[in-house]
């Protein structure tokens, strides 16, 4: 699907679309618990589907009603069920370790770079403890013991163990070598854990998990508003005039709410009342950020950055080489389409702001891209065309009537 987009001026309010970061954690607890829990407010991205998918494949008997999740937990694994995980990173890596801890000797698909994105010290800790993995099959039932895991790579890694050796037989220590990144996404995983009464030690460089422990998740859980997706609607208001979005928690353990952080660096007006946020654009200042902790925040600043004069600079950018795209390459080739210069140096990225320009963005079939695309397009005078319109499924599903709602000019065609 092709998106053309007009020059817009921004100003509106939307409601934040479910966190599906948290959908996906809670819904994982649900099903590793004994009897029914309702998730409220799971909504209907792709990645959040992608893992009911998966559980209801593994045993677990999961329906949709409407935006709510009724959950009825897996009892006994289902064997040699084939779990389908889109494009969902997140369903594939927390799932492996909990597919491995029931013995459910399964097999993987995925589409898009799933399938290509690495997993492979993910696969090799469990191949040390009584699993034979490569990432897409899964023989052999998990045994208790120490996990040794290369942290520098993914904190999917660790939320997945974190999930699945509490089931174990025996108690469990994982152990980071390297320093983790994305921590925040651990400290929602911790939290869901501790919500669901299971016991866990932070040690230095890692956890120390007893076994034989059991899922208590209340009965009803509902998720949080989804910063990430928000980010795009905020940014917003610092490229128009104003923009609000309600429905966020500002004490969240989502890292993305650091967006608020960066919108002050670069000189726009935020207002806080209760779970609404208000962005109005002010002043327009260059500014540096440490993406290490939120590499998803990556292509929305990109396009903040390329509409502020000056040098702005996006720092700790390798690891979004090896996201849903090459998002470097993505956010370089969007803002060359923009006309926008930027260059890396060394891990990181700097961007040479001005007067963006309208053009043609490839959005690479990846939603965070086309997002950023969309947002940056409509503060270009004349028309521009996105490409891949319809990966915005996979977290933001809503995403273009949200983008008229706070004054976005755009319309939707098939290709050809």
């Amino acid at each position: 699907m092709i998106a053309y987009v007009n020059r817009s001026e921004y100003s509106g309010e939307t409601t934040a679309v479910p966190s599906k970061s948290q959908a996906h954690r809670l819904l994982i607890a649900a099903a590793l618990k004994k009897g029914r829990t309702v998730v409220r407010g799971v909504g209907d991205s792709a990645d959040v589907n992608a893992t009911i998918r998966c559980l209801n494949a593994l045993g677990a008997s999961i329906d949709k009603v409407r935006d709510d999740a009724v959950v009825f937990g897996i009892g006994k694994a289902r064997l040699g069920g084939v779990l389908d995980a889109g494009e969902s990173g997140s369903t594939l890596r927390f799932l492996l370790p909990i597919a491995a801890a029931f013995g459910a000797e399964c097999s993987f698909t995925g589409q898009g770079r799933l399938l290509q994105r690495p997993n492979e010290a993910l696969c090799d800790a469990l191949n040390k403890k009584g699993v034979v993995t490569d990432g897409i099959t899964v023989k052999g039932r998990l045994k208790a013991g120490d996990y040794k895991i290369d942290a520098t790579v993914s904190s999917q890694y660790i939320s997945g163990l974190l999930f699945a050796l509490p089931l174990l037989d025996g108690d469990s220590r994982i152990l980071f070598s390297g320093e983790p990144v994305s921590k925040n996404y651990i400290d929602m995983t911790t939290e869901v854990l501790s919500s669901a009464g299971i016991v866990y030690k932070r040690i230095r460089k890692g956890f120390s998990i007893p076994g034989r422990q059991e899922y208590r998740l209340p009965d009803e859980v509902t998720c949080e508003g989804d910063w990430s997706g928000a980010a795009f609607m905020l940014v917003a208001g610092a490229l128009g005039k104003k923009t609000a979005v309600k429905g966020l928690n500002v004490r969240s353990l989502q890292g993305d709410r650091r967006i608020l952080d960066v919108l002050r660096l670069s000189g726009a007006q935020i207002a806080e009342k209760g779970d609404r946020i208000e962005v109005r654009s002010d002043k327009k200042i260059p500014f540096e950020v440490d993406i290490r902790d939120i590499p998803d925040l990556a292509p929305v600043l990109a396009a903040l950055a390329a509409t502020i004069p000056g040098k702005s600079r996006l720092k700790s950018v390798r690891r979004l080489q090896i996201k849903e795209s090459d998002r470097l390459a993505a956010i370089q080739e969007m803002l060359h389409a923009a006309g926008i210069d930027s260059k890396k140096e060394k891990d990181d990225l700097v961007i040479f702001g001005g007067k963006p320009l309208c053009g043609r963005f490839d959005g690479k079939n990846d939603h965070r891209m086309v997002m950023a695309s969309v947002l940056l397009a409509g503060v270009c005078d004349g028309e521009s065309v996105v490409s891949d319109a319809e990966a915005v499924k996979k977290s933001y599903p809503g995403f273009f009537e949200d983008y008229a709602t706070i004054g976005g000019k755009s319309h939707v065609e098939m290709e050809g």
